[in-house]
């Protein structure tokens, strides 16, 4: 009989879920509510803050390429301690920079901190501690940062309108340690196996699997680099449209609808959420490619909803819709990984596709912001990303149907 859901697994699930809502949806996905303010204060373009988001993404990325190697279990509490205290702290000093350039300072630093307490670490927690029910409980873990950026998006946008943008970061540093409280007093281990601890929806402990650090000497089978590269260039292109949401505000703005662009933020991130939840059932039932072309064809949608339509209920709808990226950007690429490479290839695999993404996040984010400084609105950059969306879905045919031939064999 298998092991029932008690609170321990709840415990790591919590965990995971605060280390995303601190690392995720604390320092990226409310970073747009900063840009005006602090561009105003600063007298510089929004590209410019645009850029302390673009340094903390490429941070972020880099850092989570090697985290399966600098993470282990014997120093495990001490990293996420020493990460947590650096994330919120270099948070909090954003209140007190000077000028632009501390705070590029302090978004790198801060960045670091936070990839190391990022999807990597959480994917890999979550397939170690979790054997059924991986997706919905993956969309569960890495969806919560949408969570916590919907729910906070109002509060730290009344917390700037009113104290100032200064105090708005000291309010997200002090959440951020409160959210990673959990991961530090209630995860025991990385693998629930070196506590002698049955992973949900096993029967029996087994022995952690070592794998070596090259691809070419896999312990199952070998990468396949073509897909590999394809699947690299999917996580691109789909983590472009993540940058976007940061930008609603904006958005809202150009087409002289600014009163709602918080909002438009706030229905991006409930997206993203809820969106990861469905994602995570869907895939369970369905699998994961019909599941990714479903969500493809939704983001699609909300592009051309920005696109043709102004007015802010039809806006919000499109907000809804293309905030449906955020779960091809998380849930959708480890699940991908595991189908495309195997779960034996899977910490080989993930960790660098992650990374293209997050890169491309990262410069997508200020190239959003150059286009609006040149062109003045963001009609070019929907029109890009809706382009970038179709492409992608013939990405995802393609790998799949060279990953069928592959199994045939």
């Amino acid at each position: 009989m298998k092991n029932k859901m008690t609170g321990k697994y709840l415990l790591v699930l919590l965990a995971m879920c605060g280390m995303g809502g601190a690392s995720v949806g604390l320092m990226t996905n409310v970073a747009g509510l900063f840009f005006t303010p602090v561009s105003e204060a600063f007298n510089i373009s929004r590209a410019s803050v645009s850029f302390t988001l673009t340094i903390a993404n490429l941070a972020f990325a880099l850092i989570g390429l090697i985290v399966p190697k600098l993470v282990n279990e014997n120093n495990l509490k001490q990293v996420i301690i020493a990460a947590a205290a650096v994330e919120a702290g270099c948070t909090i000093l954003l209140s007190i920079s000077p000028n632009i350039i501390v705070m590029y300072i302090f978004n790198l630093l801060r960045g670091m901190a936070a990839g190391i307490l990022g999807f990597v670490l959480i994917t890999m927690v979550v397939n170690n501690w979790f054997k059924a029910n991986v997706a919905l409980v993956t969309s569960i873990a890495l969806g919560f940062s949408g969570l916590v950026a919907a729910i906070f998006s109002p509060i730290v946008s009344s917390v700037i309108a009113a104290a100032g943008w200064r105090l708005g970061y000291v309010f997200v540093g002090i959440m951020m340690v409160v959210f990673n409280l959990p991961a530090i007093f209630f995860l025991p281990a990385i693998d629930p196996h070196y506590k002698g601890e049955l992973a949900y929806g096993e029967t029996q402990i087994v022995e952690p699997r070592k794998v070596t650090d090259d691809m070419d000497e896999m312990p199952g089978k070998k990468i396949y680099m073509p897909l590999f590269v394809l699947a690299c260039i999917y996580a691109v292109f789909i983590c472009c449209g993540t940058a976007m949401p940061q930008h609603f505000p904006g958005v809202a703005e150009s087409y002289n609808v600014a009163t709602i662009g918080a909002l438009l933020l706030s229905v991006g991130m409930i997206a993203n959420t809820g969106g990861k939840l469905i994602c995570g059932i869907l895939i369970d039932r369905i699998g994961t490619f019909k599941s990714v072309l479903i969500y493809l064809g939704l983001i699609m949608t909300g592009t051309l909803m920005f696109l043709l339509f102004h007015t802010g209920t039809m806006l919000l709808l499109g907000a809804l819709l293309f905030g449906m990226v955020y779960s091809l950007g998380s849930v959708g690429l480890v699940m991908m990984s595991k189908d495309l490479f195997g779960i034996e290839n899977y910490s080989r695999t993930y960790p660098t596709i992650s990374m293209f993404g997050t890169l491309a996040n990262a410069i997508f984010s200020t190239l959003v912001g150059f286009f609006y400084d040149i062109s003045g609105g963001y009609t070019s950059t929907l029109v890009l990303l809706l382009v970038l969306m179709i492409i992608s879905f013939v990405i995802v045919v393609g790998s799949y149907t060279i990953r069928a031939r592959q199994l045939a064999k």
